[in-house]
């Protein structure tokens, strides 16, 4: 039998756990020409649930184009981008298609080439390369898809997904949110949707009434699948392979997982091959400490990556870094924890600041309340078994 729980890749549309009304607020975002954004830390499913919209909305004719911003390292490279998947989108003999789009986006002055080769398109502008580093190029290549829009019938929607959408805030620099606002605040017939997983730095943007994004569109927060879904789901899949997960092991691996669904996919599959071979050898025995020892094999084996995040580190950020283990990231300016670390206030402040931004740690606030929290749960576990031992 095949290996239930995926992890590391995207899923499509049919093996998604639980993520109907977000699936359905992308869809509906898109169908009306409305604005989302999406928050979400990373490996909580968030470009999952992106990949499971535009592929049900593809399957409805609609034209949906989907980027990860950091993977364009520049905003030409984006817009390159933007441009060549809407030639793919329109049907039509190439010297047609690279004739409209030459119109749709005329500002930023696109010569479009099919390769019959490779079946792509190819895409070079003609304004200057200066002009190309300008937030406005970016900011004209969604007028342009707004043109694109407009020749569709009502019941063909467009619409732009761009995953990681700090990215672009970081490559066009303060001036770019406004002349993004300015432009698609008048779009009607594009849908957008803007996610991104540095979830501080987006809700800023977002709920900060002096920011350009303030009321630009709704809102939706990506958080853990709900438990309760999740333990359904781990019995039923090990159940199918004749194994009885009791209420204590899946409550186990959520909990050592920390209900991150990357995480717990990634401990449940590992449990499964162990379930597999040790039956081979004759050996029994699905417990709670059985998932205890997977986690520290899982942990073990990613020891080269670990140990190279741990080695990046300053010693006063290490020693936070364990201090954020030991006290579940709450009270860190405790007098206790400035004795443990040896260091002020003002000085560990700036060690999870600066660990929140390289993405190891993330906050989560609940009132006056902050409390840190690893982005991947294992490597909590390596510093809890190995750092600090």
């Amino acid at each position: 039998m095949k290996n239930p729980f995926s992890y590391g890749n995207e899923l499509g549309a049919g093996q998604l756990l639980d993520r109907k009304s977000e699936l359905a607020q992308v869809e509906r975002t898109i169908r009306d020409g409305r604005k989302l954004f999406m928050i979400g830390p990373r490996r909580f499913g968030k470009t999952s649930i992106l990949k499971a919209a535009e592929e049900r909305l593809r399957s409805e004719n609609a034209i949906v184009l989907r980027f990860d911003a950091t993977a364009s390292p520049t905003l030409e490279l984006l817009v390159s981008r933007i441009v060549s998947q809407a030639a793919k989108a329109l049907s039509g003999e190439a010297k047609w298609v690279g004739e409209q789009l030459a119109n749709f986006f005329s500002m930023v002055r696109p010569d479009v080439k099919f390769k019959p080769a490779d079946g792509e398109w190819s895409v070079q502008f003609g304004i200057e390369r200066e002009k190309r580093e300008n937030p406005m190029f970016f900011v004209d290549a969604l007028n342009g898809l707004e043109k694109l829009a407009a020749t569709q019938p009502a019941d063909r929607p467009v619409g732009l997904i761009i995953d990681e959408f700090q990215r672009v805030i970081e490559l066009g620099g303060e001036t770019i949110e406004f002349q993004i606002r300015a432009a698609i605040q008048q779009h009607s017939r594009v849908g957008y949707v803007f996610a991104g997983s540095k979830t501080r730095m987006l809700r800023e943007m977002v709920s900060d009434h002096s920011r350009p994004f303030y009321n630009l569109g709704d809102i939706t927060n990506i958080g853990p699948v709900p438990r309760a879904d999740f333990s359904a789901f781990l019995t039923e899949k090990f159940s199918d392979a004749g194994y009885a997960a009791s209420n204590a092991v899946v409550s186990r691996m959520l909990d050592l997982a920390q209900d991150v669904p990357y995480n717990v996919q990634a401990l449940a599959s590992h449990c499964w091959y162990r379930l597999i071979d040790e039956a081979a050898s004759g050996e029994d025995g699905f417990t709670p400490e059985f998932v205890d020892e997977t986690l520290a094999l899982v942990v073990r084996q990613q020891d080269p990556t670990h140990e190279g995040m741990w080695g990046q580190l300053t010693a006063i950020q290490q020693r936070t870094l364990m201090s954020v283990v030991a006290r579940d990231g709450k009270g860190l300016t405790s007098a206790r924890v400035l004795a443990e670390v040896g260091r002020g206030a003002s000085t560990i402040q700036d060690a999870l600041q600066s660990m929140v931004n390289s993405e190891i740690l993330r906050e989560e606030r609940s009132g006056r309340q902050v409390q840190y929290v690893f982005e991947n749960p294992f490597f909590y576990h390596w510093v809890r078994l190995t750092a600090m031992q």
